[in-house]
């Protein structure tokens, strides 16, 4: 298949089919059509057509999508096949908790390292991982050839931190800090604001209380 760029609409997407049809595997499902995914996932079967046609379709007019094939192929589109060693940097409760939840392994994200400038985290062993004092983070990188920073520290610090990252090989950064972080191009950037969620949820609730008030 030619090449072509693919919109972040689209990619953001992906995990979410990707879910969807993971737990459609496990219930033992083997055939769905565009229309039943679209129920199931509400979003409409026009729009599941296209993006998978970004790809090259998968299905069969008439025939639906083989529930497997499909799993395993965006499994492969999003890199699900490959390993990607990661670490966490900062051993707060955040980063404590990502550090403890098992499924980044069984997508293929392996937990190497995590570190944290306060000596008395260091030491500390999260999932048989012990906590490390900044200084080690450099020359663990290079050595165990990791992918992929989480950030999980306060904003006053994420800049530099990154910074470090990248000019020791780290090619992609999730970072949990409240600051958007200025990288070099190439670098791939996840910026996760919790707080983001919570306001629109808040923004919702207030939507429907005025709703309901009218009614």
């Amino acid at each position: 298949m030619e090449e072509k760029e693919i919109s972040q609409a689209v990619i953001s997407r992906l995990p979410r089919y990707f879910r969807y049809l993971g737990e459609l595997k496990d219930e033992g499902v083997e055939r769905i059509s565009s229309q039943e995914l679209s129920e199931l996932m509400k979003v409409t079967a026009s729009q599941i057509r296209q993006d998978f046609n970004n790809f090259g379709g998968f299905g069969q007019q008439g025939y639906g999508y083989n529930v497997e094939y499909l799993y395993r192929e965006i499994g492969k589109i999003l890199g699900l096949d490959e390993k990607h060693n990661f670490i966490i940097i900062g051993a707060g409760n955040l980063g404590q908790a990502l550090g403890n939840y098992l499924n980044f392994e069984r997508r293929g994200f392996i937990f190497r390292g995590m570190f944290d400038k306060n000596p008395a985290l260091v030491g500390k062993d999260v999932r048989g991982v012990k906590v490390m004092p900044m200084e080690e983070m450099e020359r663990f990188v290079k050595e165990n050839d990791i992918d992929i920073a989480v950030l999980t520290i306060p904003k006053s610090g994420a800049e530099e931190v990154a910074e470090r990252l990248v000019a020791n090989g780290i090619r992609a950064i999730w970072n949990f800090a409240h600051v958007d972080l200025n990288v070099p191009e190439g670098i791939q950037v996840e910026n996760v604001h919790l707080s983001d969620s919570l306001m629109k949820l808040s923004y919702n609730i207030g939507c429907y209380k005025r709703e309901k008030d009218k009614a």
